[in-house]
C-alpha cells in the first residue's frame, strides 16, 4: 500500500490539530522532517523543519505495524491548532512522497488489514456524525461488534448447512441424502434472524439522517412561532404580516434522543407572486417526504379548513386568543406563551415510537438493510428449490452466504469499499 497522510482533525483555530501518516514510508518521512530517530510506544516531542525554517515543535505518536489502527506503520503529528501549522506540515510531508488520503482511507486500510470488519468501519463514521446520545450508543454497540457477531453466525450457519450439502452431493454413498426437512428448518430460522434484524431499519435510518417533521398550514398560521417555541430561539422571521416565510428552514432539533429536523414551510394559499409560488411548490414537495405532518390551524380565524394531508397531527394554535374554529383538532396550542408545548413534545414522541420503537441492541443502515433483504430474497429461492434435488439448493445459498459475507466484509470487492468509504470524512 502507498503512504498516506491526512489532516485528522476538523478546521479551525483550536489548542491542538492532529494529522496522520500511514504506510510503509511513514516512519522514515517523520524521521527526516524532525531529524530523530523513533521507538514505538514512546512519544517524543520535536521540531517540524524544511529546509529553510523550523515550522513547529510538535508531539510525535509512532505506532508500529500490524498494532495501529490501520495495521500499516502509522505516525500521529500532534501540532498546535489553526489552519497555518498544520497544513505547512501537511505540505512537507507531501513533498517526502507521501499522498493525500481519500475519503475513508484510514479506515478502508483498516478492514483489508484485518484490523476491524465493514460493520465497526461504519459505526466509527456513525459516531462521528450522533447528534443525540441514543445515535451515539447505537454507534458504539455496532462498534463493540453486536451487529457483525449477529450477521457472522446467520452466516456460518450457512456456510456450516452449505458443507454438509456439498458432502452430501459428492459422498452419496458415505453420507447420503441430506434430509429436506432439516435443510427448510435451517433456512426458515435464518430467514427469522434476517427479519428481527430488519425490523431495526427505520429506526436507523431516524438516529442517523433524523425523523423529518414539516409545520405546515395557511400563511400567519404560526408555524415560524412554533419552530422558534420547540428551539427556544428565534430562528424564523416572524411577523404579522402573512407569506412573511418564502423558503423552507430546517433545523436541528433533540427530542430526548431522537434527532428530529423541523421544517418551516411556505403558508399554503393561492398566490400571484412568483417568488411565493416557488416556496409553496417547496412546501407541496416536503409534504410527500416528511415522515410526520404537523398542519396548524389558526383558531383566532373562522375561515379555516384542513387540507386533509395524510400522515398529519391538526394542532390548533393562537390558543389564548378568542377561539372562532369549529374544525376538530389533536392538541391546541399557544406557541407564543408556550401553553401545551410540552403536550404537543409527547405527541411527537408517540409518532416517533409507532415507526421507530423496536429499542434492540443495533439499529441498522440502509446498506446494511438491502444486503439482508437480498439475502432473506435468495433464501427464500433456497426453499422453492427444496423441492428438487440437492445441487439446486447450493445455488441461492451461496448468494446469500455472499451477501451476508458484503455486510461484514468478508467478501470485498474495490467497488464495494469505494462506496463505502466514499461517505467518510477525509482523515478517517
Amino acid at each position: 500500500m502507498s503512504t498516506i497522510v491526512a489532516i485528522i482533525t476538523a478546521p479551525g483555530e483550536a489548542a491542538i490539530a492532529a494529522l496522520r501518516i500511514s504506510g510503509s514510508q511513514a516512519w522514515q518521512i517523520a524521521e527526516k522532517i524532525t531529524g530523530k530517530n523513533f521507538t514505538e510506544k514512546q512519544v517524543q516531542l520535536a521540531w517540524i523543519k524544511n529546509e529553510k525554517e523550523k515550522l513547529d515543535q510538535v508531539l510525535v505518536i509512532p505506532f508500529k505495524k500490524p498494532r495501529s489502527f490501520t495495521g500499516e506503520d502509522v505516525i500521529e503529528i500532534h501540532s498546535h491548532g489553526g489552519f497555518s501549522c498544520v497544513n505547512k506540515i501537511l505540505e512537507l510531508v507531501l513533498e517526502q512522497g507521501a499522498r493525500l488520503a481519500k475519503a475513508g482511507e484510514f479506515s478502508a486500510q483498516a478492514v483489508l488489514n484485518g484490523k476491524m470488519n465493514l460493520t465497526k468501519a461504519e459505526a466509527i463514521n456513525d459516531l462521528i456524525f450522533a447528534k443525540t446520545d441514543l445515535a451515539r450508543k447505537n454507534a458504539l454497540n455496532i462498534y463493540q461488534g453486536k451487529l457483525g457477531h449477529a450477521i457472522k453466525n446467520i452466516r456460518e450457519q450457512l456456510l456450516n448447512l452449505l458443507g454438509e450439502i456439498t458432502a452430501s452431493i459428492d459422498f452419496p454413498d458415505e453420507v447420503g441424502n441430506y434430509d429436506v426437512e432439516k435443510f427448510k428448518l435451517y433456512i426458515s430460522t435464518a430467514i427469522t434472524e434476517i427479519e428481527k434484524i430488519l425490523e431495526t431499519e427505520k429506526e436507523g435510518e431516524i438516529l442517523r439522517n433524523g425523523y423529518k417533521v414539516a409545520l405546515v398550514g395557511k400563511p400567519n398560521a404560526g408555524k415560524s412561532t412554533l419552530l422558534n417555541a420547540l428551539l427556544k430561539k428565534d430562528r424564523a422571521i416572524v411577523t404579522d404580516i402573512a407569506g412573511t416565510t418564502r423558503d423552507t428552514i430546517e433545523e436541528f432539533y433533540n427530542l430526548d434522543g431522537f434527532p428530529v429536523i423541523l421544517i418551516d414551510t411556505a403558508g399554503l394559499r393561492t398566490s400571484t407572486d412568483r417568488i411565493e409560488q416557488i416556496g409553496i411548490e417547496k412546501t407541496k414537495s416536503i409534504i410527500q417526504e416528511a415522515d410526520l405532518i404537523i398542519e396548524l390551524i389558526d383558531l383566532s380565524v373562522t375561515s379555516n379548513e384542513t387540507h386533509n394531508l395524510a400522515n398529519a397531527v391538526i394542532i390548533g394554535t393562537k390558543s389564548d386568543l378568542t377561539l372562532q374554529t369549529k374544525i376538530k383538532t389533536d392538541l391546541n396550542i399557544s406557541a407564543k406563551n408556550h401553553a401545551n408545548i410540552d403536550k404537543l413534545k409527547e405527541i411527537l414522541k408517540t409518532k416517533i415510537n409507532e415507526i421507530a420503537g423496536n429499542h434492540a441492541n443495533v439499529k441498522i443502515n440502509h446498506r446494511q438493510a438491502d444486503l439482508l433483504r437480498q439475502s432473506k430474497g435468495s433464501l427464500e429461492k433456497c426453499l422453492i428449490a427444496s423441492s428438487l434435488s440437492e445441487d439446486f439448493w447450493t445455488i441461492d445459498l451461496r448468494q446469500a452466504i455472499q451477501e451476508l459475507g458484503e455486510i461484514t466484509g468478508e467478501t470485498l470487492t474495490e467497488e464495494i469499499l469505494d462506496n463505502i468509504f466514499s461517505r467518510f470524512c477525509i482523515g478517517k
